[in-house]
């Protein structure tokens, strides 16, 4: 694992590295659609004193697949905070065994995501949103979508035996 590339890890690298530049594009796409939205919602509310009545609720849901979307992408970045400082002090070997153990522990969570967020999904589905009139489940899919990225993105990095900022630093990749 942590260490020791194989051969499959560079294929779960190229797959991660794949579908975190979709989810990079997809989240831009919605952040720019939610900041042209509010523009026109604040233009429109000031200039012609006329509201939107959906831009709230639809501004509300791109926020919520921008969030987790952006979670994903930090995730394969290793951008979020991390204390490491004990890892570092260890021998090269109880290191390694830390780092199966803090990417076993995260993808179990990751999991645990995918697993409670498919049933908040699915719980959801039948609900219609009160302004835009969709499906409910659509705004929770962005937790299972996450989840299931942020479990590539683990993997990836356990296989291919170092964290993404390590193995393509000064690429410029991702």
């Amino acid at each position: 694992m942590i260490g020791h590339p194989s051969p499959g890890g560079s294929r779960l690298d190229a797959l991660s590295r794949g579908a975190n530049r979709l989810a990079e594009w997809v989240m831009a796409v919605l952040l720019a659609a939610m900041t042209l939205l509010v523009g026109v919602q604040i233009a429109g509310r000031f200039v012609f004193s006329y509201s939107i009545f959906w831009s709230d609720e639809l501004t509300r849901f791109l926020l919520v697949w921008i969030s987790f979307l952006g979670i994903s992408i930090g995730a394969r970045r290793a951008a979020h905070p991390g204390v490491d400082s004990l890892v570092r002090a260890l021998p090269a070997r109880w290191a390694r065994a830390a780092s199966v153990l803090g990417i076993t522990l995260s993808v179990t969570f990751f999991s645990i995501m995918v697993a409670y967020g498919g049933a908040l999904v699915f719980r959801t589905w039948p609900q219609y949103s009160a302004s835009l009139g969709i499906r409910m489940g659509i705004p929770y899919l962005a937790v299972p979508v996450a989840g299931v990225l942020m479990t590539l993105h683990a993997l990836a990095a356990g296989f291919c035996g170092a964290p993404p900022e390590a193995r393509e630093e000064g690429t410029g990749v991702d």
